[in-house]
């Protein structure tokens, strides 16, 4: 998520809405959910069977207090609409054990899943603008500097700079897979509109070497910011054009769905997508044909 998407709202009010042709038929919106406050991400909490849906509620950089989480029933039921508060500008989130990891701006904040309580705080030093959140196996949490290309790692109650390089192309979208991280890219020559020179695309990261490779066939086409993994593919979503893409490693994106610009960090159970819709305050559950 970026926070040129105040620049961009005019392109949103203008933009007509349809859950668009697929690429073998088209995706199909199972539910949809109103009533949110610029809600940035999604993700499927396993354990207890429900969604939870960080919620802007303002500028996306304003520290301003005014941010919190939604709770979700899978079939798209508010469960608790003000669940958890006193975040900025919550966006990207990941779960290790029973604790909720979330993005706030400059911070790291982590939630008891139980209570919806913030018990710690952590501030990542030089943070621009944190982003996108992932956690591997070990529990160690990887967190996207869209602004500064640096992703910062929490590991052992601590977080700090773990890569910084030109070559994450303003890094938003993270998830861990296997021995690497998949990175989706804004793209390279960001502006202070948050246009870019170029459009982004997806990258791997190296755990071990740290080395950063672009994927073969899948660079410069699209804005990237929320990236999942689901049944060997890889869905990514792209607010400015408001286009959901996936990805057949090796092979040219093709297009899942299309939307109003705004579609934002998606999220996923086995079988259907969760996409914020920002600029709309909907959260919408999506099967893509593909996954049928």
């Amino acid at each position: 998520m970026h926070a040129g998407f105040r620049i961009l709202s005019a392109v949103a009010v203008a933009a007509s809405v349809f859950i668009g042709q697929a690429y073998a038929g088209p995706a199909r919106e199972v539910w949809k959910v109103s009533g949110f406050k610029t809600p940035e991400s999604a993700l499927y909490d396993k354990a207890h069977q429900r969604l939870i849906v960080s919620n802007i509620n303002g500028a996306p950089d304003a520290v301003d207090g005014n941010g919190y989480l939604s709770l979700i029933s899978l079939d798209g039921q508010i469960i608790k609409m003000d669940w958890a508060s006193g975040f900025d500008g919550p966006k990207g989130m990941a779960i290790v054990g029973n604790k909720l990891f979330v993005s706030d701006i400059t911070k790291l904040r982590i939630v008891d899943l139980d209570t919806g309580k913030i018990v710690e705080s952590l501030a990542a030093d030089k943070a621009v603008f944190l982003n996108d959140v992932a956690a591997s196996g070990n529990g160690d949490v990887f967190v996207t500097d869209m602004l500064a290309n640096r992703i910062y790692r929490y590991s052992g109650g601590k977080i700090e700079l773990w890569l910084e390089s030109a070559d994450l192309k303003s890094p938003n979208g993270i998830i861990v897979d296997g021995n690497r991280l998949v990175v989706g890219s804004w793209g390279a020559g960001i502006h202070a509109d948050f246009s870019t020179d170029e459009q982004g695309g997806l990258v791997s990261v190296d755990l071990a070497s740290k080395a950063v490779t672009p994927f073969l066939k899948a660079t410069r086409f699209a804005n990237v910011d929320g990236i999942i993994a689901l049944r060997g593919r890889l869905y990514l979503s792209d607010p400015v054009k408001g286009a959901l893409y996936e990805i057949v490693e090796g092979q040219s994106p093709r297009l899942a769905a299309q939307f109003k610009p705004g579609d934002v960090d998606i999220g996923s159970n086995d079988d259907t997508i969760f996409v914020p819709m920002m600029y709309e305050g909907e959260l919408l559950a999506v099967k893509v044909n593909s996954l049928n």
